[in-house]
């Protein structure tokens, strides 16, 4: 199946509102092995919309737009494939009864302009529309399927699986594949392309590497299995210290949920990236059960007189240190009565390096009741990537941690 999305609107062109729905319908087709085919975007132009599904239903088997379905001057998709199909707008009844009785409901009046919003191609097939007042149609032009959906996302998400995509499935015999993305953390994306390269993957299999915010992301697709099973248990087994698990949404979520599952509680402290490792954790529904709360020890006052780190040993080693990150962490431990915790100390920069001590160089430490690790890093980038990577590292060692894996480099 070839297909083509069509985002139409002029907000999305000049930015104040972002498409998210092109994002949803690649990623669900994606696990069909159908990904689109190409993603255009048009602004409210009755001529380039007439023009666009002109051209292109001669090259796709399927179209499918989002936006410029509703009641106001700017919504004319129909007005325009009507057009470019040669059939004439019409009243439709079923979907002014559905849009009379959507308004009724909601206490609004309807008023002339509303009958717009239902004045569809002739010959139109509907598709219902679950969320909201406009429902969605299609034509036939040419060699495609033209479908059209709702801009307001949660709109067109409802209507894309439960009505589009059940009729694409079986149209086109679209079966799902075997789908696994593999998360790696802090490892340069150039070891894993070596490796998928020594692998000499079959056509049969699409991979994809994505890379950013210290991630790696191995994608795989297709659907022979055991060949995807097969490249997952090489890349795992060659980059285990990095691998995070695989079709991970969020692992700040994956933390809270096995957290909430063990029944068991964490605490950080934290001096270089503070408390952005507490922002990624409170962003998650569910961290109150399981997130006891931080220590934000910027200055080595509080380090000394809150985490009790010794004087001794800031003196001697300083804070940007594996003895000052092995304190920290026990002593948030002992502070919050936590059955895990985390500390991160270290150098983001610009400013602050020695000799010895350069620009991201962080050390992360991680205690629990069978004892504590430190592990040091060097991490590149600005500040904020600094930062941001060292939260994230953070998180993996704090995930090893629970699952039992904690091995410290220090």
């Amino acid at each position: 199946m070839r297909s083509c999305i069509l985002s139409i609107g002029s907000e999305l062109l000049e930015g104040s509102v972002v498409d998210t729905n092109s994002a949803f319908i690649g990623s669900s087709l994606s696990h069909y092995g159908t990904a689109p085919d190409m993603i255009r975007m048009v602004k409210d132009n009755k001529e380039e919309i007439i023009s666009l599904f002109q051209s292109l239903s001669k090259e796709f088997d399927v179209i499918l737009t989002t936006g410029g379905l509703g009641p106001t001057f700017d919504d004319i998709t129909a007005e325009c494939l009507a057009c470019a199909c040669g059939v004439d707008v019409t009243l439709n009844e079923k979907a002014y009864k559905h849009m009379k009785e959507r308004l009724e409901r909601a206490g609004v009046l309807l008023n002339k302009e509303h009958e717009h919003q239902s004045m569809l191609p002739c010959g139109c097939n509907l598709y219902y529309n679950e969320k909201g007042t406009a429902l969605g149609f299609s034509m036939h032009l040419n060699k495609a399927d033209i479908i059209c959906m709702p801009g307001v996302p949660v709109e067109m998400k409802t209507m894309f699986l439960n009505e589009v995509l059940p009729v694409l499935k079986e149209k086109f015999s679209l079966k799902e594949i075997t789908y696994k993305d593999l998360h790696f953390l802090s490892i340069p994306e150039s070891y894993i392309d070596t490796a998928i390269r020594n692998l000499q993957i079959s056509s049969d299999t699409e991979c994809i590497i994505n890379a950013g915010s210290g991630k790696v992301i191995v994608k795989l697709r297709g659907h022979n299995h055991q060949e995807i099973d097969g490249i997952s248990k090489v890349l795992v087994s060659a980059f285990k210290e990095n691998y995070l698990g695989d079709n991970i949404a969020d692992e700040a979520k994956l933390i809270v949920d096995l957290l909430n599952e063990k029944k068991q509680t964490v605490s950080f402290a934290e001096s270089c990236t503070g408390g952005l490792l507490s922002e990624y954790i409170t962003n998650i529904s569910g961290a109150s059960a399981v997130f006891m709360g931080s220590v934000v020890s910027y200055d080595n006052s509080v380090k000394q007189n809150v985490l009790n780190v010794p004087k001794d040993i800031l003196k001697e080693y300083g804070a940007v240190s594996a003895e000052c990150a092995s304190f920290m962490a026990n002593g948030v431990k002992d502070l919050m009565k936590t059955d895990y915790s985390v500390s991160v100390t270290g150098i983001a920069g610009p400013f602050g390096a020695t000799d010895t001590k350069p620009v991201g160089l962080v050390y992360i430490g991680t205690a629990c009741k069978n004892g504590t690790s430190v592990y040091k890093n060097i991490f590149n980038g600005d500040r904020q990537q600094i930062r941001m990577r060292s939260a994230k590292k953070a998180m993996f060692h704090l995930l090893n941690m629970i699952k039992g894996k904690q091995n410290g480099n220090i």
